[in-house]
């Protein structure tokens, strides 16, 4: 893999470094009190990196830094590639927000929704909104 960097200054692909910048200085505050242990952020516009940083620790136990070729464990990432994916269709006209998803996913048609009751004899009802 090639090495990560910065290949243009920000304003060349309509973004602001002080605002880039702010990425950091919000990210960094999350390790600083221990909500996250350290990070890397890439932003890339138009097949250009334009802001490149990491701060805090890779590892807690030996200190290692993140650096441009740390690898992180990513969780539960299907919904919100999915609604990236979605929005993308939506800004292409192939898709209307409030269009029910059996347009697209027939097995959706009879879809029912949870009104009340115990896990095991669940009161249900046909979903009335997409």
């Amino acid at each position: 893999m090639d090495e990560l960097k910065v290949t243009c200054d920000p304003a060349e692909v309509g973004l602001d470094a002080a605002r880039l910048r702010r990425i950091d200085a919000h990210f960094s505050a999350y390790v600083d009190d221990g909500r996250l242990p350290g990070w890397l952020a890439l932003v890339s516009r138009h097949g250009k990196i334009a802001h490149l940083s990491t701060y805090g620790p890779r590892d807690l136990a030996s200190g290692a830094p993140v650096e441009h070729d740390t690898l992180f464990r990513v969780y539960s990432m299907s919904k919100p590639i999915t609604s990236v994916a979605a929005m993308m269709l939506y800004e292409e006209g192939a898709l209307e927000l409030t269009d029910p998803v059996s347009r697209y996913i027939p097995a959706f048609a009879g879809a029912r929704v949870l009104e009340s009751g115990p896990a095991a004899s669940p009161i249900t009802r046909p979903a009335l909104e997409p």
